[in-house]
């Protein structure tokens, strides 16, 4: 599917996730005591793309309370808020990665609590991809 019916799609689908967040959301608020500030919902839409292959992928991440169709929604979900939502400062995680050259960019736009969130990266294979972003592009 080319990128701009994928990204189409996925935006309708990120739309959906966003509403259905807030929807549960809304009676909670409502008889929850006050706490000491409100947990505005997470949403993003990860995206891999692999040029020249049919390996594109997409999922929906949503934190606070994590869900989506994201695999492993709460770990991926944690790595966000251990760089407060900020991609560019995920650290890469030491180890062997072979030295295939199978590029891949990976894209995430969305809202991280209050703010926006608009980054891409591309790396040389998935095994750099996943040493340098954790659980929050592996699926």
């Amino acid at each position: 599917m080319p990128f701009a019916r994928r990204a189409a799609a996925t935006a309708a689908a990120l739309a959906v996730a966003v509403l259905t967040a807030q929807a549960a959301l809304l009676p909670q608020a409502a008889q929850a005591a006050p706490r000491s500030g409100p947990e505005t919902p997470s949403v993003l839409l990860l995206d891999i793309d692999r040029p020249g292959t049919a390996e594109d992928r997409s999922a929906v991440l949503v934190c606070g309370p994590a869900g989506g169709t994201h695999p492993d929604a709460v770990t991926a979900c944690r790595t966000l808020a251990r760089v407060d939502g900020d991609l560019s400062v995920l650290s890469a995680d030491p180890g062997p990665c072979t030295f295939d050259y199978a590029p891949v960019t990976v894209h995430a736009w969305g809202f991280w609590q209050d703010r926006p969130v608009t980054w891409s990266k591309s790396y040389e294979n998935r095994c750099l991809l996943l040493r340098g972003t954790g659980a929050l592009f592996a699926f």
